[in-house]
């Protein structure tokens, strides 16, 4: 049975992630924003390329207790990160910060997500004892 604590936490994570992220864009604060967004999209091809290898491992509990909210992080930072990519950003306009909002929390969402993941492989290649 699939037990799925860490997607609220990631979740809130991922909102205080995305609130940050939209204001100091939004002031200009945060000039090299592309480069995070080019940062986020990298990240979520390694998350990516970790679903995959992770599915090949022998027990994939891991896989479900944290897989659904990483595919969805994975799924929506690509999405987003392609979009605000297609666009040009305006410092101090309503929508680009929610572009860099949406980009931030499904980024966050990814990186929480894929560290749990990775916790709990590394915990069960130990036969949950510890290493």
């Amino acid at each position: 049975m699939c037990k799925n604590n860490t997607c609220l936490i990631s979740v809130a994570i991922s909102i205080i992630i995305a609130i940050a992220l939209s204001i100091a864009f939004f002031v200009g604060v945060l000039p090299g924003i592309l480069a995070l967004v080019i940062a986020a999209l990298i990240l979520a091809g390694l998350a990516a390329l970790s679903i995959i290898l992770v599915k090949g491992y022998r027990d994939n509990w891991c896989l479900c207790d944290n897989g659904t909210c990483l595919i969805i992080g994975t799924a929506g930072t690509l999405f987003f990160g392609t979009i605000t990519l297609a666009i040009t950003l305006t410092v101090g306009a309503v929508l680009s910060a929610i572009l860099i909002a949406l980009v931030g929390f499904f980024a966050g969402l990814t990186l929480t997500n894929l560290i749990a993941l990775l916790l709990c492989v590394s915990k069960s290649s130990c036969g949950h004892k510890e290493c």
